[in-house]
Formats: structure tokens, sequence, C-alpha cells
């Protein structure tokens, strides 16, 4: 498994070289880098000129970013192949039944049964959400959170996921408790592709103008009663009704499918 610090400091120190790029098993480009450090110091000792700072410098810029990657990314990009088998190992293997000898009495068996933390089951969920697993993603997801139920990115990963799999409660709910839970990104939630389905539900609107809160349940679900009365006061105009309940829509008090089945009523269809 690799080190981050491990490879920020031979790019400090050897970053001329490339040395950390075969360090990550990028070879080509360690290769590539080692070339460019003998070209340009042939051009210095030739030319005069100090072209032998270019690989350094290179160096230099990789050590720094690889000094400020969070682990999580850090472990992602370079130690992807290590967590995807420790994975599997821990739940694609089928155990095996121990011998008498191996047996323990079931006080000691307890005790050795492997404690997996809240980072464990997020990155199991992060594998499966890639891997189109959405269902499991989720279950990985919700055990994570009964280790930490207050971890903002669980929460909205979750919403991620009920929202691809069109469950807008569930995603709504996760939403609003990533935000309380110290979410920031709210960049995120008008641009993420996972929460598309969010993005065009008539709630929407409303959940962000409540700063990323759910409305009260009676007030999302309830229509208004000026505007229920309205609209079963006898009006000549069909028109008029639907325009109303236009506005019912618009407001998030009914839904696109009520608005559709409402129009139709009236419509005589």
């Amino acid at each position: 498994m690799k080190s981050k610090y491990v490879a920020a400091g031979l790019a400090f120190f050897l970053g001329i070289f490339g040395v950390h790029r075969f360090y990550l098993g990028r070879r080509f480009w360690g290769i590539v880098h080692f070339a460019l450090f003998w070209l340009c110091l042939a051009i210095t000792v030739e030319e005069h000129n100090p072209a032998i700072m270019f690989p350094a410098i290179l160096g230099f810029i990789d050590a720094v970013l690889l000094f400020v990657m969070p682990k999580e990314e850090f472990d992602e990009k370079y130690n992807r192949k290590w967590l995807r088998s420790s994975a599997n190992q821990d739940w694609d293997q089928e155990p095996r039944q121990p011998s008498r000898k191996q047996q323990a009495p079931a006080s000691k068996r307890k005790e050795q049964e492997p404690q997996y933390d809240g980072q464990h089951f997020k990155r199991l969920g992060i594998e499966k959400f890639r891997d189109y697993d959405y269902e499991g993603a989720i279950d990985a997801f919700e055990k994570a959170l009964e280790i930490n139920y207050e971890d903002p990115a669980t929460h909205f990963n979750l919403a991620c996921c009920h929202a691809i799999l069109e469950s807008a409660d569930e995603a709504f709910m996760h939403l609003e408790e990533a935000f309380r839970f110290g979410f920031k990104e709210k960049e995120k939630v008008q641009t993420h592709d996972a929460l598309a389905f969010l993005r065009t539900h008539p709630q929407f609107d409303a959940f962000v103008k409540n700063d990323y809160r759910r409305p009260e349940q009676a007030a999302m679900s309830s229509p208004e009663p000026d505007l229920l009365q309205s609209l079963q006061q006898p009006v000549e105009d069909l028109l008029e009704q639907i325009v109303r309940l236009g506005q019912l829509r618009d407001k998030g008090i009914l839904t696109e499918e009520e608005f559709v089945l409402q129009k139709r009523k009236i419509l005589g269809e």
C-alpha cells in the first residue's frame, strides 16, 4: 500500500529524476520524467541554459500536490487495487469451517470477530455505487451511519443513491441531514449528476429556499385552503381552473402527477 508522505518526500528530494512516479506505479511517466531530466541536462551543458530546472520544478509541484492531497483521494487514486482486494476478501470470501482445534468458546469467538469502522463501510459503499449496485451501496452507507450518524458525507452519498432510485422522500431526508451536520458544498446539489431526479422534483425549489430543509409535512401535502375553496367554487371558464391548478403546482403544493390528474378531471377526460 502506497503512502502519500513517502511519495511526497521522494518528489521533494528526488523529483528531478521522477523517482516518485515509479513509486506510485506510474512507470511510463517515470521513464518520461527521467528522460526529460537527461535532455534538460544536455541542453544546460551545451547551451548554458538552466533547462535542468524544468524537471526539478515538476518534481517540486508534485511534492506540494501530494502533501495537500486528502488521504481518501490519494487512496482512491493510488491504492484502489489494494482497497478493492481488501474489500473482496472481507465480503466475498466464503467462511471456512474451523477444525475442532481451531474452534474457540462462543465468548472468545465474539471477541475475535473483525470490527469494522465507519470508513470501511463508506469505502465499500463508494465501490458499490461505482459498480452501479445502488441497493448494496445504500446498505453499506446505512451501516456506516450506525457507527457515526452525524457524518455529513455519508448522508450526502445516501441522498445520491436514493435519488438515482427515485426515492424522493429518503433522498430529501438524507440531504437535509447532511446539511444539518455541516455539509457545505451547496453547488454539488445543483450540479451532481446523481441528484438530477431531485432537481426536477416539484418540492426541490421549496427545499432550497428553505435553506436545504424540508418544509413542514402539512404544508407540503395539504393545499392552501383559500386556493382549494376557489377550485371548488363553480367556474365557467375551464382555462381559469387549469391556471389555478398551475399555481398550486408552481408553489409545490401539487405534484406533477396530481396536476395532470386534476386537469383531466376538469376536462372530463
